[in-house]
C-alpha cells in the first residue's frame, strides 16, 4: 500500500524535524570514548536546583492519578507573576504546543501564516502540517525586519510570528519597532512574540511586552521554561494573553496536556529562583567572552541576546561542524535554516565547556 496517496497532500511539504545529535548518537558513529559535550541545542548545561529535583520526586508519588487539566495552580502562580488575571495565562507543553494550537484555532484554509526567515525552526513545520499558505520575510542584517513584515501583511494574513530574540540569530527587535509594527496592524491579525529567551536579554530598549498586553488584545506572548529554568527534559511554557483567546486555546488543547512532573517543576521553578540570576548573569558574561574569541577567528557571529551564538564563517569550506564533532564537539549547523553547511549555531555551556569549543574551534580552523 502507498500511504502517501492517503495522507493530506499538503503534507508533501513537511519535512520532519531533525534534533541536535544525541551524545550516544556520536559516541557510536564515531568511536568517541572521552567526554562529549553537546553544544547543540540551546539547553541550559546547569542541572535544575535541587528543590525543583525535590519537587519532582515528591510528584512521582501521585503519578498514577492524571495531572490537573488545566494546570490550574501553575497558571495562577504565573498570573500573580505577572500581575494578570488567571485567565490570561495558558499553560502548554512547551511553548512548541502552543504555536501549534494557535495556528490550528486560528488560521482558517484560505488565510496565512507570517513569520521571519530563518527564525525558529518550529513555524514551518507547524504551518506546513496545517495545510495553511505561509509569507517568509528575510532578515536584514540577521534581525527581523519589522517594517518589511508590516508591509507584507495582507487581507489574508491572520498570524504574525515574531520571535524575540531571534533563534538561531540571538538578535533583537526594540520596543519602538514593535510598537511602530503592532500600531499600523489590523485588530485581527494574531501577533505573537516568542519569547524563549527572554530572561537572558539584557538590552535597554528590548520591549516590555506585559504592558503592551494592556494595550493590545490581539498578542500572544510566549514564555517557557526550558531555557533559563533548565527544564527543556519535562516541556512547559506558557502564554499569556487576552482572556478570550486564552478560553479558545483550551477548547483545542487536549485534556492532560502538561504531565504532574512538569507542572511540579514549574511551580518549584517559580518559588525557587534564587540563583536563576546568578546563572543568567554566567551566561551573558561567557557569551561575550565566546562571542569576541570566535570574532577573532574572523567568524562573522550577531550581537547576541540569548544562551547560544551563530558563526557564520567567512573563508573556504572547513567542515567546521563535522570536525567539532570528531573532537566530541556538537553544534548545530546552519543547514537546516537555509545558512550552509558552514554555519553554525553554538549554545553558551559552562565555562569549562566553553573553553574546550574554543580550542576545538581554533584546532578545526587552524
Amino acid at each position: 500500500m502507498d500511504f502517501k496517496k492517503l495522507m493530506q497532500p499538503y503534507l508533501i511539504n513537511v519535512k520532519p524535524y531533525v534534533p541536535g545529535k544525541p551524545i550516544e548518537e556520536l559516541r557510536r558513529e564515531r568511536n568517541i570514548e572521552g567526554e562529549i559535550i553537546k553544544l547543540a541545542s540551546n539547553e541550559n548545561p546547569h542541572q535544575p536546583l535541587d528543590e525543583i529535583k525535590r519537587s519532582i520526586i515528591e510528584e512521582l508519588d501521585n503519578i498514577n492519578r492524571y495531572p490537573n487539566s488545566g494546570s490550574h495552580y501553575l497558571s495562577l502562580e504565573l498570573s500573580e507573576k505577572h500581575g494578570l488575571n488567571q485567565n490570561q495565562i495558558f499553560v502548554g507543553n512547551g511553548s512548541n504546543e502552543i504555536i501549534e494550537l494557535l495556528v490550528r484555532a486560528f488560521v482558517r484554509p484560505d488565510e496565512n501564516v507570517m513569520y521571519p526567515y530563518p527564525s525558529f525552526i518550529a513555524y514551518p513545520l507547524i504551518v506546513h502540517q496545517a495545510g495553511v499558505d505561509e509569507i517568509k520575510i528575510p532578515l536584514a542584517d540577521y534581525t527581523l525586519d519589522m517594517k518589511a513584515m508590516k508591509t507584507a501583511v495582507n487581507q489574508k494574513t491572520k498570524m504574525v510570528f515574531v520571535c524575540n530574540p531571534n533563534n538561531p540569530t540571538g538578535t533583537y527587535v526594540s520596543e519602538k519597532e514593535v510598537t511602530s509594527f503592532l500600531s499600523g496592524i489590523r485588530k485581527d491579525v494574531i501577533v505573537v512574540f516568542d519569547e524563549a529567551y527572554y530572561e537572558y536579554v539584557t538590552a535597554a530598549d528590548y520591549p516590555d511586552s506585559r504592558k503592551l498586553l494592556d494595550r493590545f488584545r490581539n498578542i500572544v506572548i510566549l514564555r517557557t521554561f526550558s531555557k533559563a529554568y533548565s527544564l527543556s527534559g519535562v516541556r512547559v511554557g506558557y502564554a499569556m494573553a487576552d482572556p478570550e483567546l486564552v478560553t479558545i486555546l483550551h477548547m483545542v488543547r487536549q485534556p492532560f496536556n502538561v504531565n504532574r512532573l512538569a507542572q511540579a517543576a514549574a511551580r518549584a521553578a517559580l518559588r525557587h529562583s534564587g540563583d536563576l540570576g546568578v546563572r543568567i548573569e554566567e551566561n551573558n558574561s561567557e557569551r561575550s567572552r565566546v562571542a569576541e574569541e570566535m570574532r577573532n577567528l574572523k567568524l562573522t557571529v550577531p550581537d547576541s541576546q540569548t544562551n547560544f551564538l551563530l558563526a557564520i564563517p567567512q573563508g573556504p569550506d572547513s567542515k567546521i561542524v563535522d570536525r567539532l564533532m570528531d573532537l566530541g564537539i556538537i553544534v548545530r549547523s546552519g543547514a537546516p535554516w537555509g545558512l550552509g553547511e558552514e554555519s553554525f549555531r553554538v549554545s553558551i555551556g559552562t565555562p569549562a565547556e566553553n573553553d574546550r569549543f574554543l580550542d576545538g574551534l581554533r584546532e578545526v580552523l587552524s
